[in-house]
């Protein structure tokens, strides 16, 4: 993964709720003391789902009218929110957060009819957080955090309550709202190592929470976290968080352990662009209770936690209160941006949110971190060094060279005090450092590619100038601009393996058969956009939305010169003349029309005497047009057994065909077969429905 343009975003929220993910910058659920700076803004989205039913209530079981019901085992619960913060001061953030909350409660009972099975919002969370005076220097800060919850949620909707403090004391509760207004306030404190150079940091926070309605009960919010960076675009984290009530109030006792406790492990990575992508596991602690998944331990204790909801239709549900799912997934997507993320105050390169060196003088070179490079560390930064590989250890003038008057190269490439040596040992090594065995430019002692073919142009190092860096020296290399990580041929230009004109790093379709033509992704065109490439369509200026066939014309299915989608007579037989509609101009020509003439007794397989000439026309009809075969269809109404159905439209075809054959149209021309009620064309609980059910179709087949 590419490292991160700018810095791990700053807290956007510091609400907790029972699913977290409203922003912040560390973790999923943790809340740190850290504040966005002035106009800076953050917006985002966070979620978890859980697939289980015992997520939704106690068991996955609920009880309507007396009756027990049981969700499906695969139901499943997903929270989630939208959040934005803003920066007004660089110790003041505000921002807002509204939730939406879906129920996927299906069972064979009434849960979709009670809108147990639904999507709303929740309470939309206010909130403001106060970084005290503290220089943001330090290792360790504080802040002040303050909510306010508007009950925004709807009232008649979902299963499992979202918060603690949801639980009414009477037990009527609502799933997805407080129902009243509720405020909270708390600290957070942040343990920040990594100013110490050390790859860590903890947070920990805890509000309290006072609802307006005495029937709902006071809570402590609280979580933990502990965060490890082994790299600057990812951390690993554990957590610890939850809410737990502080009174008893009504029908719920004082049980801290039955309250929401989640652990929480995960990654948080930090992209480009100041974008956060964090994701990690939920696991409740009382899972750790029932690790065998006992349905009668699940159970235990359920009367101390039973809640009613009431449906909007005035139904009332009961079950036993979940305070979270056993397991959920999670994630959170969070986007940074505003006033100073983007500024490089010191024309650099590097934004001031990354920059540990925001004052480094203009045209310095600098690392990714707006340092100034000094790559051999002897004191001379690369941008004023002559000789920016000087060997450990060498001193050096002001232009990061070694002096050559004290000091000269040996046979080990190391600098040692000419004033050491003998006449004939300095001589020797002098000679030596002006060894170019390459005859590049460059003496042996300070070339670092010895063996360079002779004509290449070749840099301070003696290394050949590749200024595309794709292996093709520049005096050779005929497309010196190549993107970095394009494969190039000999020439130093992209590859296309297919030879269809686009470079394989561009090719969507890197095996096109040669002389097809293609588009600007190397893909063969489709200028009709029919399916059919243009190198293979027959017919390539085919209308938008027309079926065609495999050489790319219009279906035809009949032959008769009238596209199927615009045939109103699909099953014209060949050689018949017809209308612009695609129907016979002469009607005994119409098997549409002549199958409405055929009829039979009431019941019975027995064909009336008005068919006859119907029949005689068909039988006409075929032996004018010798290439024609007809399969005959019966189909019934479902008035009586499908049985009885199905034998009397084999017969009723049956009937027909045998009555084609008395009239000289050879059998293997044909086909009886019958449908029974299964292809209905209307509906059968109204007559005029059964009668056009009752029916039989003449279908043309090819033998």
């Amino acid at each position: 993964m590419k490292k991160i343009l700018g810095m791990a975003l700053l807290a956007a929220s510091f609400s907790f709720a029972q699913i977290g993910m409203e922003g912040g910058s560390d973790g999923l659920h943790q809340i740190n003391a850290k504040t966005l700076g002035q106009w800076n803004f953050t917006i985002g989205t966070g979620g978890n789902i859980s697939l289980s039913s015992w997520g939704l209530s106690r068991g996955g079981m609920f009880e309507v009218n007396g009756q027990t019901y049981s969700y499906n085992d695969w139901d499943y619960s997903q929270a989630g929110n939208f959040f934005v913060g803003i920066g007004l001061l660089n110790w003041l953030d505000v921002g807002a957060i509204l939730p939406v909350y879906y129920e996927h409660a299906n069972s064979k009972g009434p849960a979709g009819t009670t809108n147990q099975w639904a999507t709303s919002r929740g309470d939309l969370d206010l909130w403001s957080k106060i970084r005290l005076p503290l220089d943001t220097n330090n290792v360790f800060g504080v802040a002040l955090m303050l909510n306010m919850y508007i009950p925004t949620g709807e009232e008649a909707a979902g299963v499992r309550p979202r918060h603690v403090w949801y639980l009414n004391s009477d037990g009527y509760t609502h799933p997805f709202t407080a129902n009243d207004w509720v405020f909270a306030a708390g600290l957070a404190g942040t343990w920040d190592f990594t100013k110490w150079g050390k790859p860590f940091r903890i947070n920990l926070s805890a509000s309290y929470v006072y609802p307006l309605d005495q029937d709902l009960t006071n809570v402590l919010m609280y979580s933990a976290g502990v965060n490890w960076i082994p790299k600057d675009w990812v951390d690993v984290f554990v957590e610890y968080s939850g809410e737990a009530r502080l009174q008893t109030k009504g029908i719920y006792k004082f049980e801290p352990s039955e309250d929401p406790m989640l652990i929480t492990p995960g990654f948080r990575f930090h992209l480009p662009y100041n974008i956060d992508f964090a994701m990690g596991l939920e696991v409740a602690v009382r899972t750790f209770k029932n690790l065998g998944f006992d349905h009668e331990d699940e159970m235990d204790g359920c009367e101390d936690r039973v809640i009613r909801y009431t449906s909007r239709e005035g139904t009332e549900v009961t079950y036993c209160y979940a305070p979270t799912p056993l397991i959920s997934g999670a994630a959170l997507l969070t986007w940074r941006f505003g006033a100073d993320l983007w500024r490089d105050s010191d024309d650099d390169g590097v934004n001031n949110n990354k920059d540990k060196c925001p004052h480094t003088k203009k045209g310095i070179k600098v690392d990714s971190e707006g340092c100034p490079l000094d790559t051999d560390k002897d004191g001379v930064v690369d941008s004023y060094d002559k000789c920016p590989n000087t060997p450990a250890g060498v001193s050096v003038n002001t232009d990061g060279c070694a002096d050559k008057d004290s000091v000269i190269l040996t046979d080990e490439n190391s600098m040692v005090d000419s004033a050491a040596l003998n006449a004939a040992e300095r001589a020797r090594l002098d000679s030596l450092n002006r060894l170019d065995s390459d005859k590049d430019g460059i003496p042996d002692v300070s070339d670092k590619c010895p063996n360079t073919p002779e004509g290449i142009v070749v840099d301070y190092l003696g290394c050949m100038l590749d200024f595309d860096r794709d292996g093709v020296p520049d005096n050779a290399d005929k497309c010196p601009n190549t993107p970095n990580g394009v494969s190039v041929d000999s020439t130093g230009c992209p590859m296309d393996f297919d030879k269809d004109g686009v470079p394989d790093n561009l090719d969507k379709c890197p095996n096109t058969k040669e002389g097809l033509a293609v588009d600007s992704t190397g893909c063969p065109s489709d200028t009709d956009n029919d399916g059919i490439f243009d190198g293979q369509d027959k017919c390539p200026g085919t209308a938008a939305g027309l079926p065609v066939d495999s050489v790319g014309c219009v279906l035809d299915g009949d032959k008769d010169g009238v596209a199927d989608n615009q045939d109103k007579c699909p099953n014209t037989l060949e050689g018949i003349a017809v209308k612009e509609d695609g129907c016979p101009v002469n009607k005994k020509e119409n098997l549409d029309e002549l199958k409405k003439g055929i009829q039979f007794q009431t019941g019975s397989t027995k064909l009336t005497k008005k068919s006859y000439t119907t029949l005689n026309d068909i039988a006409s009809l075929m032996r004018k047009v010798k290439s024609a075969n007809l399969e005959v269809q019966g189909h019934t109404d479902n008035t009586g057994s499908e049985a009885t159905n199905q034998k009397l439209s084999e017969k009723r075809a049956q009937a027909v065909v045998d009555f084609l054959k008395k009239k000289g149209i050879e059998a293997d021309r044909l086909r009886a077969i019958g449908y029974g009620s299964e292809m209905s064309i209307a509906d059968n609980n109204t007559k005029e429905g059964r009668e056009q059910n009752r029916r039989v179709e003449l279908v043309p087949f090819e033998k």
